[in-house]
């Protein structure tokens, strides 16, 4: 009889992590949209890993410039290019802000999207340990998350650089 209660409460325990692993990043997703709508950056940070974030961005945009600059033909708009590389640290900080996540997938600029946006955020999965959330309008931008241990954070912003 002790048998079987400890074999019930082990498959309980491992029915509820199973739960809740399948949960989490739905609940990190609230999460974040809560933290987005309230403009609550300390919350944020709690969700978004954001120097990780800040270096993914950055090595995206200037890979493509890079890019860019290697199809231009004329010097002078590639003289311009350069200057604009200058520019990623300013795109990447205004990016990374409640009303910067607010406008992702809008195809609003940053600040001129409403907080509430983030309610229309939908979660797909990617694996098991990634999932990428996207706005509603847009299924190519939006976030990619990781499961770190037992919560999930934002490790990187995806767009279309095209």
């Amino acid at each position: 009889m002790r048998h079987r209660f400890l074999v019930g409460v082990l498959a309980l325990g491992l029915l509820a992590l199973a739960g809740y692993g399948f949960l989490a990043p739905f609940l990190t997703l609230r999460g974040l949209a809560v933290a987005v709508e309230r403009k609550e950056v300390q919350a944020l940070e709690r969700y978004v890993d954001f120097p990780r974030v800040r270096e993914a961005l950055k090595a995206d945009l200037s890979a493509s410039l890079m890019k860019e600059m290697q199809n231009e033909e004329n010097p002078f708009a590639a003289l311009g290019l350069l200057f604009t590389a200058g520019m990623v640290n300013v795109l990447v900080d205004a990016l990374l802000t409640p009303e910067g996540l607010a406008s992702l997938g809008t195809g609003k600029e940053t600040g001129q999207a409403s907080l509430e946006e983030v309610r229309n955020w939908r979660l797909r999965y990617l694996g098991l340990s990634r999932a990428f959330i996207y706005h509603k309008d847009d299924p190519r931008s939006g976030l990619v998350l990781e499961r770190q241990g037992l919560r999930w954070r934002v490790v990187k912003l995806q767009m279309p650089l095209d």
